[in-house]
């Protein structure tokens, strides 16, 4: 964060692409970020819903000094999906926190413009809640669901090995490997 605030940076972000931050772990990263950066850039937070805490999340990471919140109509995003924008709207208005997103419409846009082009919703599934657990990158999920298909390993045992292993975004190659281990290994032990 100090280094990207030097470089010229208005705005720093604590991401939670795992979904894997339990309540208190959002706040704390904010408040290290803002600890270190102080008052030169806005802090932000963007979250995920594998754990289904995307928006519990948010709330505290705002609560904490974030400034910007991110989200996305229909929680549209990787694994279990981001923080639902309407979601997200709701809740800060129900707080009586003002965002400036009209209720209704951005209700409308996530029901009759974004859900249709949809292909597969954001869903807390057994994958993406144990994405969550694992601590595993979101972007993850479908390449494991895809080794998990070709090898015939459960894509559960792929996401536990990704955590195990505190693979970050970028090693989606390795999902093969592990794939490719855990079937060797089942067929000498089965």
């Amino acid at each position: 964060a100090r280094i990207m605030v030097d470089a010229g940076a208005q705005c720093v972000y604590v991401v939670d692409s795992a979904g894997a931050l339990v309540l208190t772990d959002a706040q704390e990263r904010i408040q290290a970020v803002i600890d270190e950066i102080g008052p030169e850039a806005q802090v932000g937070f963007h979250g995920h819903q594998n754990l289904s805490l995307g928006i519990a999340n948010s709330v505290l990471a705002y609560q904490a000094g974030a400034k910007q919140i991110d989200g996305a109509l229909c929680a549209l995003g990787a694994g279990a999906g981001n923080s639902p924008t309407e979601v997200l709207a709701a809740t800060f208005e129900r707080m009586g926190i003002r965002t400036g997103v009209d209720l209704g419409e951005v209700l409308s846009a996530a029901d009759d413009v974004v859900k249709p082009f949809i292909p597969r919703l954001p869903w807390m599934d057994r994958a993406s809640i144990t994405q969550g657990y694992a601590g595993v990158y979101s972007s993850f999920l479908r390449h494991a669901e895809a080794a998990s298909e070709r090898y015939g390993v459960d894509v559960r045992d792929i996401l536990m090995e990704c955590g195990a292993r505190n693979l970050v975004g970028g090693q989606e190659d390795m999902i093969v490997d592990i794939a490719l281990q855990l079937c060797t290994q089942r067929g000498a032990t089965g």
